[in-house]
């Protein structure tokens, strides 16, 4: 049955792409082929495979929303609660865990009490227990997420359930970090749950999840489907509207032929620990520029390597409650697509690797196109257009007025309108199939969304074009990049000068190609309007897209699929009940003076043995934060301070036995603003008597 499947999709896979190489050998036949001809025949060998694939993944994923049982061959599905084994589940230990870097900590914590919140009142799981994975670098932001897991621990008054570990080196980003948690906990849990720090999951999928890995022993990891939520700006909810409409066809479409090896994306999934580290460790590429070193996109990796090992991997479509943020606005997203282009490029050391199945090297291929398709397009424009102009010549020079203009009209022209057609149908079949399934008043309602959103993501199409072959040619060029945090607030917008420095140069190029076709003639300045109207109007786009446009929040609304509301206005809830922090800018001062938060900070640094002496230098980093302040030291020295417990200690004692007048500004301000009632009385007579006065 799984071969059968992947024939049928073979089958309407191919058919297009045979039809278009046909008609483009066609067109080339009239003279003999030049090296041109011959490069863009090569470049449309990539580009018809991948326009053949979205549509007919689309189309597949169509046909079986009509039926009624969906995909026999589904194997991660929903679970009526009656045929949920409760005790079973009671009984199985799992770990939610959620790597987190320089993010908002009222954010992450916030996430984590409300999932927390969502199991506890479905079914008791005593066995689930919550990981914060911290590899945060700045010092200020670490201390208020170590006071925002406090609070979370206090307000659920739940001390065992929680945990927060961040590591002192961030060694392979969120990648060493799942692996940093696998070698110290990895052995007490059967399966964990991997969030991202903008993830929300409800109780609900993650019994669902738990159950379904029972359910398939031979499962390594089940993907959700993510929907995108807390949208605020244009940009965000064009996103999320065609998240909702688009995103379940391309996942039944997938499901249909991928069956057991489907894609991960390295979040909102359950993974099976123990095969997940035996045999998904990551190696380190060779060193060859953008392409070689650590890896920076695991997930496709690790789901080629859980394959490889004999498990499957899984897409849980059916299953409702899983949701992430997107960026706030188009410059956000190009930032994000240029550190997954560089670590989608570096899949090409796998796509040739021992053992890897066969479908596991088409994901590593789609990721690798999926990026690198953008400057094939753009030579294949640029040659196709060339190419046109070069045969009208090459006809008219060589032909009767009256022949030419017949072979032109009747022949030629029709054939590169065919292509032209062929590919427009393959573009815009997976959206028209996904609109045209919403019931008829749905597709009244929703029309003009489906307007906006097509007219959006044609004139972003050449904008990502430009940008990605950007992003492609350094990385071949050896030109690496860090992976650093993702914007997600929408209130930061950019401002109106870096938006102009970084699109004009794009605005110039619409400009001067709308020039050049309209000057040759008017038929080549209609079929290029599309590709430079976008770039011409890319300033203008990313300004209004990047803010809130209330008159089009009801248009672009997803109430119709029915989001989970409850869950959702929980975490809103959560996040407006925290608008006052009290440690902003007082970060140090509580870590490493307030009597009952440093003792907690403390605790969290581990239990080794102290030191008898701490070195020279140390002490030396430690009278200088005390008589200068925290500014005069590097982050590097005042990590490892807030990390040491006998450095905390020290530091502790020297401050509360000096005099206020050796305080530095930054101490003696903080003092002064704080409310005494902060700081409990000390029972030692030796300090009580030097406390400062």
């Amino acid at each position: 049955m799984i071969n059968i499947q992947r024939s049928i999709f073979f089958l309407t896979f191919i058919t297009p792409v045979i039809w278009g190489f046909s008609l483009f050998i066609e067109i080339i036949s009239f003279r003999g082929i030049e090296i041109t001809e011959y490069y863009q025949f090569i470049t449309l060998i990539f580009l018809l495979p991948m326009l053949s694939y979205g549509a007919n993944t689309a189309l597949f994923g169509f046909l079986l929303s009509f039926k009624k049982n969906g995909d026999p061959l589904l194997k991660a599905k929903q679970i009526p609660e009656s045929n949920l084994d409760f005790p079973l589940l009671e009984s199985l230990h799992v770990a939610v865990v959620m790597p987190v870097y320089e993010e908002n900590e009222i954010s992450i914590f916030s996430r984590i009490k409300v999932i927390y919140e969502s199991v506890e009142k479905i079914h008791k799981l005593p066995k689930l227990d919550f990981f914060i994975l911290s590899d945060t670098r700045t010092p200020e932001k670490w201390i208020k997420e170590e006071a925002a897991y406090i609070e979370l621990c206090e307000s659920t008054k739940n001390f065992h359930t929680f945990h927060y570990r961040r590591r002192k080196s961030n060694l392979n980003g969120k990648s060493g970090n799942i692996a940093d948690f696998c070698r110290r906990w990895g052995k007490k849990y059967k399966y964990m749950i991997i969030l991202d720090a903008d993830s929300l999951v409800s109780g609900e999928l993650i019994i669902q999840l738990i159950a379904n890995m029972e359910k398939n022993t031979s499962a390594g990891i089940i993907q959700s489907s993510t929907k995108i939520f807390r949208t605020t700006t244009l940009f965000q909810k064009l996103t999320e509207f065609s998240s909702y409409l688009f995103s379940p066809f391309f996942l039944k479409g997938a499901g249909f032929w991928q069956i057991n090896s489907s894609g991960y994306w390295g979040h909102n999934a359950i993974l099976r620990v123990k095969p997940f580290m035996e045999h998904c460790a990551l190696p380190h590429l060779p060193e060859y520029g953008g392409l070689g070193g650590k890896i920076l996109s695991h997930d496709t990796v690790e789901a080629a390597l859980m394959r490889k090992a004999g498990f499957d991997v899984l897409c849980a479509y059916e299953l409702e409650g899983s949701y992430e943020e997107n960026p706030p606005n188009i410059i956000d997203v190009l930032k994000r697509d240029q550190r997954w282009c560089q670590g989608n490029l570096q899949h090409f050391w796998f796509l040739f690797g021992k053992k890897i199945p066969f479908i596991n090297r088409i994901h590593i291929l789609n990721g690798i196109l999926s990026y690198l398709n953008s400057p094939i397009w753009m030579c294949y424009i640029i040659l196709s257009l060339w190419n046109y102009l070069e045969d009208n010549k090459y006809l008219n020079y060589s032909m009767l007025p009256e022949e030419y203009e017949f072979f032109k009209s009747q022949i030629y022209d029709p054939l590169y309108i065919k292509l032209l057609y062929l590919s427009l149908l393959l573009l815009f079949l997976p959206r028209v199939l996904s609109f045209v399934s919403l019931p008829i008043l749905q597709i009244l309602k929703k029309f003009p969304a489906f307007l906006l959103e097509t007219a959006f993501s044609i004139l972003i199409a050449p904008i990502y074009m430009i940008y990605h072959s950007i992003f492609v040619f350094s990385i071949l060029l050896n030109k690496r990049i860090t992976w650093g945090p993702q914007n997600r607030d929408a209130n930061s917008g950019y401002n109106i000068s870096y938006i102009l420095s970084s699109f004009f140069g794009v605005t110039i190029l619409g400009f001067a190609c709308a020039y050049i076709s309209y000057t040759h003639s008017p038929m080549l300045f209609v079929l290029t309007m599309p590709i430079w109207i976008g770039w011409i109007f890319s300033i203008p786009l990313v300004i209004l897209t990047g803010k809130e446009q209330k008159p089009l929040n009801k248009i672009l609304s997803p109430s119709f699929w029915k989001p989970n509301t409850t869950l959702i206005g929980r975490l809103e809830e959560e996040l407006t009940s925290h608008k006052n922090n009290y440690l902003e800018g007082r970060e140090l001062f509580f870590a490493l003076v307030h009597p009952i938060f440093h003792n907690k900070h403390k605790q969290l640094q581990g239990n080794k043995l102290y030191q008898s002496k701490l070195p020279k230098s140390i002490e030396e980093d430690l009278n200088i934060l005390l008589k200068q302040g925290p500014e005069h030291l590097e982050k590097k020295s005042l990590l490892k301070i807030l990390s040491n417990r006998e450095s905390l200690d020290s530091f502790y004692w020297k401050f509360w036995t000096s005099q206020k007048t050796d305080w530095a500004k930054y101490w003696t301000t903080i003092w002064e603003e704080i409310n005494p009632s902060f700081f409990p009385s000390i029972s030692n007579n030796k300090k009580n008597d030097s406390n400062p006065q």
